[in-house]
């Protein structure tokens, strides 16, 4: 079983998430990594009027959602 953790990038409008348009998406190995790297965006994403997100874990090999 291999296991993905998610985080996608949203764009902002008008102030709100717009949640039903994925700008990026990434995979990392574990939640921690996942985490670190919304951290790090976190420091100039409001200039780019963008929101990242942990959106959970995946099993790559059935597809569901853990």
């Amino acid at each position: 079983m291999a296991i993905v953790h998610n985080v996608q990038v949203y764009p902002i409008y008008a102030g709100h998430v717009n949640d039903h348009k994925v700008l990026r998406e990434r995979e990392f190995a574990t939640k921690e990594q996942a985490l670190d790297w919304i951290k790090f965006r976190g420091n100039f994403e409001s200039d780019l009027n963008q929101k990242s997100v942990y959106t959970g874990a995946i099993d790559t090999e059935t597809g569901d959602n853990l």
